[in-house]
């Protein structure tokens, strides 16, 4: 996500309100940067150096920097479990990180100091080249340790609530993110289109499949229903049950009781989520019963008169709003059964243990 704004802030649609409104609300949501920063639709400016800054701040819990030192110190916890290789990696990846943003946080040379020599280094004041380049390392080491997590662990509970996990960040982040994006219109917006894709990484498979479509029904169909797709919300459910449904304790063919609350994705169809009427009932999650005899096409997204374009539009964000509340709320809430049931809390700091 960080990657993704800087990107965006200084990209071709930098003057979009709807991007640079849900970039500013991502970034805020995800703790990037704090609620008291102006948002990049007042100055993108400032909420770029803002982001920048924050990157590697140790003492704040959702910056690129505290997270990596807090992943070597869990690393550490089991360093004897671990390959070199492994363990390597995961050092590499935070001295490197630490290293590079010292280059790009430190502010500009004093006027009043000599010019450099070609052998000395020119401090860089909040640079977004530098940041992106320091981020762009870190998000290929961090798949690499993905990597080699699902490659070369034994397919035990400690691996499946490992992935689980995973996945359940995913769920959340990116029902957020797609929320966000009918709220701001972003979704509607050619720049805010591609952003979210980005941030879902699917923009490829999205040309691939729709070529220049740029309309709801087919963004929703890949990033919310395809289960091939494994950056999808339905596949991101399918494949957490399957993860889950296998730990130990689980009765064989039936679905443990803190999973019958998450959304189900065979109830979805795009008919349901986008093109049917709005449920009379409050806040009803659409079924596939919901008028599933309407198919959607690029024709339905628009097949409606001027006047009841802007009131169509608002009914079918409700609609798709309110899954992606449930599919958000429900992964929070599973993290905390997950957490409650296979892993126990001593009441003194630092003493926990797994409970499988």
């Amino acid at each position: 996500l960080a990657r993704l704004t800087l990107q965006c802030l200084s990209g071709e649609d930098q003057n979009s309100l709807p991007l640079l409104t849900w970039l500013s609300r991502m970034a805020v949501g995800n703790a990037l940067v704090i609620p008291s920063v102006p948002p990049a639709t007042q100055s993108r400016r400032v909420f770029e150096r803002a982001l920048i800054a924050n990157l590697a701040d140790t003492s704040q819990a959702a910056s690129v920097g505290y997270n990596l030192q807090a992943l070597k110190d869990a690393a550490s916890a089991v360093r004897e479990r671990l390959s070199q290789d492994q363990w390597q990696v995961i050092v590499r990846t935070e001295a490197s990180f630490f290293e590079h943003s010292a280059e790009f946080t430190t502010g500009a040379a004093s006027t009043a100091k000599a010019a450099p020599t070609d052998t000395d280094k020119v401090p860089l004041d909040y640079s977004s080249v530098e940041a992106l380049k320091a981020l762009e390392f870190v998000s290929g080491h961090l798949a690499a340790m993905t990597g080699a997590q699902t490659d070369r662990m034994t397919r035990d509970d400690g691996w499946r609530l490992l992935s689980a996990g995973r996945l359940i960040e995913r769920l959340q982040m990116l029902a957020a993110a797609l929320r966000r994006g009918f709220d701001t219109g972003a979704v509607f917006d050619e720049g805010g289109f591609a952003a979210i894709l980005a941030l879902f990484d699917s923009t490829i498979t999205f040309n691939a499949q729709y070529q220049q479509r740029r309309d709801v029904p087919a963004m929703l169909d890949l990033l919310v229903l395809d289960r091939d797709n494994p950056r999808s919300l339905g596949g991101t459910l399918q494949t957490l049950r399957g993860r889950l449904t296998k730990l130990a304790g689980a009765a064989d063919g039936q679905v443990p009781a803190f999973l019958t609350a998450l959304p189900d994705p065979d109830s979805w169809t795009l008919a349901s989520l986008w093109s049917a009427p709005l449920p009379t009932s409050a806040h009803a999650v659409p079924t596939a019963s919901s008028d599933a005899s309407l198919v959607p096409s690029a024709d339905n997204n628009t097949a409606i008169t001027d006047a009841q374009a802007p009131l169509e539009r608002a009914q079918r964000c409700e609609r798709i709003n309110v899954l992606l509340a449930a599919c958000s709320q429900e992964a929070l809430a599973l993290s905390n059964a997950l957490s409650r049931q296979y892993f126990t809390h001593a009441a003194s700091a630092g003493s926990h243990s797994l409970g499988v």
